[in-house]
């Protein structure tokens, strides 16, 4: 019996050695319909546990209560006094504006260090010890920040900057936080921009707040798995408590706040009236004084009036004599110009004179000197002398005839010739001219003489005169200057009484303006505080009760996003690995059967040798059994470690965790093992059956083969006498095997729907931010402002920035959040009045265009309308910080693919929020492709504040994408794989069970290629056929499978491109051929006698 047991264990033993290609394949089918569904399964579990770990560490907050007039340490210590409160900590957090590292207008939130939940996950440094330190976002900082300081901007209002304590903190850390798990979204905030860059957390005393803005609880009973029914109703069943409990403060705090207000009005209103007591009697005091300055003022103001007339008499009569001084002065001055110019004149002419007389006589001396210097009037008078001597010796001789007498009349005649000579010259006549000349001027000169002296005597005459009227004059300007003298030190004193009344009365006004200024500032004070008082009285009246929020973990945005995409994986799995396992269990269950049948021969020997039906079945049942037992071992192992590890390599770079946990689920894996043994075992026991059922006899004789039956196409000549023999053959066999047909059909077309399915995923997911920002977001740039831009500064800089942006469309931009039946969603509000925002946005819907809202109305993206459940003319509530809510009305619904969106014109704003909308934000398109240079100069030369390039979101979109795809991937490699073994199992069934077929067929003289022709011909045909179903099923599939994904702020466009029905058309045919060339070598080796006598 063991000889017996030992031969029949190493008969099992060969079987499986001389079919390793059916036991592998059978192996490998378990292996890979396991895998893919448990990896699948427990992907979301590994994530929810990995997640669950990671909040647990953290010590998350369970809920999170609000109230809108803040809270008080009082407040928390009551909550955490209640029955199933683990803790309860009050905090602080407050958005304010930063400018860091060459960015402005950077927003930050800052939320007070807690001591026991929501602990820091520190990454590098340390947590701060001092008040002004912080840690800071590892998403946004890196450990070398640390030692900067992150300052509280002065572009920050005043009562943000007076919530802190100090101005600059010091980084002294890095860290994650469970408040903020999902990477991309830090809340949102009412500053510019309406997102939150980035969070800072800084110790209590950091902060400078007269109340906290919320509390954080922790329940005793929170021990359940995240997400799971547990932790729901562990949560649900604390909420009303809760509720009750934070309202009952609320109201207290309210009352609180109503009594201590109308105590400080009681207050207030008596320091008024004590004021406003001291104003009057001041105001009665200061009138007294101003009244008595008045009156000085005016006695000195009379004087002045007085000494002015005084003064002006003074003046008047100065004036006359100057007048007559000057008259006086011009006659004398006139008088002595003319004495003058008749004394020059006579001078003149007397020195004219005298020159005249002085010239004659130098003329007639010099006559003379020439006369008596030639010797001629000598030699004249020496003759006339002797003439004279002759003439009276002559005249002494008598006797006219003596010798004597003839000797001087002689010398007379020789006198008198000479004289009469010299007379001839002229000379003597001359000479007596000149004396007689000389002698009239000399006369003449002693009339000039008298002349001269008369003038004298005349010039001194009037000069005395004019002396005497000079000094009369100059007694005048003497005494004029006295007189004005007098009256310029009138004048200096009236000046100087005027300039004392001048500063009086300046000091006067001044005094008055001042009394009057500080009466105005105190009636203003007084009518301020009484303002006030009214105003406060007013509030008291209309202040609100109190409205609570408790909100849970549901509200924050990484838990919600985190749980929605756990179950996008989920919804995956709730399909695919189903399909995927039905179509391996299927061929599984169709390679046993065909095995069986194949191996009836033998069931029939070891029947007839004696071997129980028991034993001939368990020979089967180990078979497949063992293959399956290994394969699901296997699948198990590979999948549950590879999908999940696989998935969250993808979501890592969503949420800030540490890696996956690996989970084993012994449910799951006895579930998989007895799947895979029912698709095994069962169809082999249930073969197994049938064929024992039988005598050894007929079992040892070949089954009769179906009868033969002609097919449709014989029916049709025109077609079927076109056909070669072999297409003939080829076709028959196709249609007359209907159930290996049907099962080629079925396992290919569906791997190829699995295909199909995959690529379809990629193709509905990879290309959502090329849909996006090439027909949506059509603009380049999303540009900044520090202020918001008035219609002027829109359009300069629309002017100054014309040559590098093509288009620039002023937006006001906010985020808000709704909270419906799709959970709590961020959605971005753009508001714009510009009509050429649709250059820039594009909305449409199904190919038809949305036309932008009109007034009172707002356009939502498809996905938050389906998500909410709403449509036209449907209401949506909009809310910020858990607290405000706004009302909008739907007027349209537009395609989007990435985030939430909404727009509305202007007036709309205006309507829903109560106030103006703020154009701090322009999108601009650019015909350049040098973005990040004009990013550059936009905010150098042009005045933005920040400039986000679109390209960069784009980026951020097709990354947050890529954690799908890896999905998408693995599914179409599973596909693949599915679908290389699916085909190569049956393909080699196939030929097994042709083993004699195929070697008549090589008998007959086949060669080689149409040998491998006459089988592989039919595998190609059916996987043609198969391609209309698989098409067919993958189209379908692929619809269902989105439907089940379901991502927050993501809109998927459901489609197949054409590339993907082409690659999986040769995906498949490819498999096929692949599948083709490998089994060609297996027909190569069929041994044609030992086949054709395998039946004897």
């Amino acid at each position: 019996m063991v000889m017996m047991n030992s031969a029949w264990n190493k008969n099992n033993r060969r079987e499986i050695r001389h079919t390793l290609g059916r036991y592998i394949a059978i192996l490998m089918i378990i292996a890979l319909g396991v895998g893919f569904f448990s990896g699948l399964k427990v992907t979301r579990e590994a994530m929810i546990r990995t997640g669950d770990t990671y909040i647990k560490n953290s010590n998350m907050y369970d809920y999170r209560l609000l109230s809108t007039l803040g809270v008080t340490k009082e407040d928390a210590g009551e909550i955490s006094g209640l029955e199933g409160v683990q803790a309860a900590e009050a905090a602080v957090y407050a958005d304010f504006i930063t400018d860091y590292n060459g960015h402005a207008d950077i927003i930050l939130k800052a939320h007070s260090i807690t001591e026991q939940l929501n602990r820091l996950n520190i990454t590098a440094g340390r947590l701060p010890e001092a008040d002004n330190e912080c840690v800071v976002d590892a998403l946004a900082f890196t450990e070398a920040d640390i030692g900067n300081t992150i300052i509280v901007s002065d572009k920050n209002a005043e009562d943000t900057i007076e919530s802190f304590t100090y101005r600059e903190y010091t980084i002294v850390g890095v860290c994650n936080s469970v408040n903020y798990m999902y990477r991309s979204d830090r809340g949102t905030t009412r500053l510019a921009g309406g997102a939150v860059a980035a969070f800072v957390y800084i110790p209590e005393g950091g902060f400078s707040f007269d109340y906290y803005n919320e509390i954080y609880v922790t329940l005793k009973n929170n021990q359940g798995l995240i997400f799971s029914r547990d932790y729901e109703a562990a949560v649900s069943s604390m909420e009303q408590p809760l509720t009750d409990a934070i309202e009952k403060r609320a109201e207290l705090r309210y009352q609180d706040i109503v009594e201590g207000a109308n105590d400080k009005i009681d207050e207030a209103q008596g320091e008024y009236d004590e004021s406003y007591g001291e104003y009057l009697d001041k105001k009665a005091e200061a009138d007294t004084k101003l009244q008595d300055a008045w009156n000085t003022l005016e006695d000195a103001r009379v004087k002045i009036r007085e000494n002015e007339g005084k003064l002006s008499d003074g003046e008047k009569k100065l004036e006359e004599g100057r007048e007559e001084y000057n008259s006086s002065l011009a006659d004398y001055n006139s008088s002595k110009a003319l004495y003058e110019a008749k004394k020059k004149e006579t001078l003149h002419t007397l020195e004219t004179k005298q020159q005249e007389l002085d010239n004659s006589r130098t003329k007639v001396t010099g006559g003379l000197s020439q006369i008596e210097e030639s010797g001629v009037l000598e030699q004249y008078n020496t003759l006339t002398g002797s003439q004279r001597t002759l003439k009276a010796a002559l005249a002494e001789v008598t006797d006219t005839g003596s010798l004597e007498y003839r000797t001087y009349e002689a010398q007379l005649k020789q006198v008198e010739e000479g004289i009469a000579r010299i007379e001839a010259t002229g000379m003597i006549e001359q000479y007596q001219s000149l004396t007689e000349s000389l002698s009239q001027i000399d006369i003449a000169q002693t009339q000039l003489n008298g002349s001269r002296d008369m003038a004298g005597s005349q010039f001194a005459e009037t000069e005395k005169q004019l002396a005497s009227a000079k000094a009369q004059l100059d007694a005048a300007k003497q005494t004029i200057e006295n007189h004005r003298k007098e009256i310029a030190e009138g004048k200096a004193a009236l000046a100087e009484a005027k300039e004392e009344y001048a500063d009086g009365l300046e000091e006067y006004n001044e005094t008055k303006a001042e009394t009057e200024d500080s009466l105005k500032e105190a009636e203003d004070k007084l009518a301020d505080a009484k303002e006030k008082i009214e105003q406060a009285r007013a509030d008291i009246k209309e202040l609100a009760k109190p409205v609570c929020y408790v909100l849970d973990r549901s509200k924050n945005t990484g838990y919600a996003c985190f749980e929605n995409d756990s179950s996008v994986v989920e919804g995956i799995a709730k399909v695919f690995p189903f399909f995927f396992f039905l179509v391996a269990a299927l061929v599984c269950s169709t390679t046993m059967t065909r095995m069986v049948d194949e191996q009836r021969t033998q069931i029939g020997t070891l029947k007839a040798l004696g071997y129980s039906n028991r034993a001939i079945a368990w020979r089967y049942i180990s078979y497949s059994g063992s293959a399956a037992i290994l394969g699901c071992i296997l699948g198990y192992a590979v999948g549950t470690k590879l999908f999940p590890f696989a998935i969250w390599q993808a979501y890592k770079m969503l949420y800030s965790f540490a890696e996956i946990r690996y989970v084993f689920n012994g449910v799951l894996a006895l579930l998989m093992l007895l799947v895979s043994l029912l698709c095994s075992v069962g169809a082999t026991c249930a073969a197994s059956k049938a064929e024992l059922s039988q005598m050894p006899a007929a079992l040892m004789r070949p089954k009769a083969p179906k009868a033969g039956k002609r097919i449709f196409l014989e029916y049709i000549p025109l077609v079927w006498s076109r056909v070669s023999f072999l297409h003939k053959v080829s076709i028959r066999n196709i249609l007359r095997y209907k159930k290996r047909l049907f099962m080629m059909v079925l396992g290919t077309g569906g791997c190829m729907a699995l295909l199909l399915a995959g690529l379809g995923l990629n193709d509905s997911i990879s290309n959502i931010a090329d849909d996006q920002f090439d027909t949506i977001m059509m603009y380049d740039y999303t540009i900044s402002f520090q202020e918001a831009q008035t219609e002027d500064g829109m359009e300069d800089f629309r002017k100054d920035t014309a040559g590098l942006l093509s288009e620039c469309v002023f937006v006001c931009t906010d985020t808000y959040e709704i909270t419906g039946k799709g959970g709590t969603q961020r959605v971005n509000v753009i508001a714009s009045d510009d009509p050429d925002i649709t250059k820039v946005i594009g909305l449409h819907l199904n190919g038809r265009t949305v036309p932008f809202p009109e007034d009172g109305y707002v356009a939502i993206n498809d996905r938050l309308a389906e998500t909410e459940g709403v449509g036209i003319g449907d209401t949506l509530t909009l809310s910020l910080n858990d607290t405000q809510t706004y009302q909008v009305a739907i007027g349209g619904i537009f395609k989007n693919y990435a985030y939430n969106y909404m727009y509305m014109s202007g007036e709309t704003y205006r309507q829903v929020f109560g106030k103006e909308p703020s154009y701090q934000t322009a999108y601009g398109t650019t015909d350049s492709d040098q973005l990040y240079d004009i990013s550059a100069r936009l905010m150098k030369d042009y005045g933005a504040s920040n400039v986000y390039v679109t390209a960069d979101t784009r980026e951020h979109v097709t990354n947050m994408m890529e954690s799908l795809n890896y999905i998408v991937w693995l599914v179409i490699a599973c596909a693949g794989a599915l679908a290389f073994v699916v085909m190569y199992n049956l393909s080699n069934i196939n030929i097994t069970e042709r083993n004699r077929e195929i070697a008549t067929i090589k008998v007959l003289g086949f060669y080689p290629m149409e040998t491998y022709s006459y089988v592989f011909r039919e595998n190609m045909v059916i996987t043609l056929i198969s391609t209309v179903p698989g098409l067919l099923a993958g189209i379908y599939l692929h619809r269902f499978v989105m439907e089940q994904i379901k991502i927050e702020a993501v809109s998927f466009n459901i489609r197949i491109l054409p590339m993907s029905y082409v690659y999986a058309l040769l995906v498949t045919f490819g498999l096929t051929i692949l599948v083709n060339l490998i089994l060609a070598r297996k027909i190569e080796g069929i041994h044609m006698a030992e086949s054709l006598k395998s039946v004897e």
